[in-house]
């Protein structure tokens, strides 16, 4: 070997060995902490449903993917609603702008002089009148509302409907017309007369109820609510009820 092929080896086994010291030292001992950084980074979250502060857990999320064990031990919201206030259960306040007892008054007689039932001009809102003016009302094409008002009172002198009131013909529109109807289904049933449900409407089975009773009693059967059928089944209810 020649003087400069040995100076050229002797450089080449230098540069060699350099490499060899600096990767040892510097490269190999930064590379663990390049990967203890990597681990330590928190993973992605997966595609979970998520979850509000409040506690609900959102209607699209969970159609996607399904409940997570975060999500069933949230509890759910239940809404809650008020009660039905159409129930009659207990008494009912007169409604507002019911008319006065003159009013009151001035309807009983003149229902009374047309036919509609042993009305006593008392000017109280009992439960024979309220009959009284849903016989009226069905009669007339009207909705039942059973109701009294000035405007009631000028129908009844002057026998004059609109189209529109014509188009609620015989339907119940008041709670005081329920009210009424309930307890005629509670004295037909208590009498042995199937009315289906007491529920304050005029089905097939409470209509038929009325034509049987009203037959019973030697009535003309018309299969609706009238004073007269109110006093009639008040007059059974006191008595001894027949067998059917």
């Amino acid at each position: 070997m020649t003087p400069g092929q040995a100076r050229v080896a002797l450089l080449t086994f230098l540069l060699v060995t350099t490499g060899v010291v600096v990767n040892a030292l510097f490269l190999q001992n930064r590379a663990p902490v390049a990967t203890k950084a990597s681990t330590e980074r928190p993973p992605a979250r997966p595609p979970a449903e998520r979850i509000r502060k409040s506690g609900e857990v959102t209607r699209t999320d969970r159609s996607k993917h399904g409940p997570t064990e975060a999500a069933k031990d949230q509890p759910f919201r239940i809404a809650h609603f008020a009660p039905d206030t159409a129930k009659l259960d207990a008494p009912l306040p007169m409604p507002q702008g019911e008319a006065s007892p003159e009013t009151v008054r001035a309807i009983q007689r003149e229902l009374k002089s047309r036919g509609y039932g042993p009305l006593a001009s008392d000017g109280v809102m009992g439960l024979t009148t309220r009959a009284g003016i849903m016989a009226f009302e069905y009669d007339h094409g009207l909705g039942l509302s059973g109701e009294a008002s000035e405007d009631l009172l000028r129908r009844i002198l002057l026998g004059t409907s609109t189209d529109a009131e014509l188009a609620g013909a015989g339907k119940v529109r008041s709670i005081q017309a329920e009210q009424v109807i309930r307890t005629v289904q509670q004295r037909l049933s208590g009498l042995g007369y199937r009315v289906g449900r007491v529920d304050g409407w005029l089905g097939e089975d409470t209509v038929k109820a009325i034509r049987d009773f009203e037959m019973d009693k030697g009535l003309v059967p018309r299969g609706r609510i009238s004073a007269e059928l109110v006093t009639r089944l008040i007059e059974a209810a006191v008595s001894k009820p027949s067998s059917r």
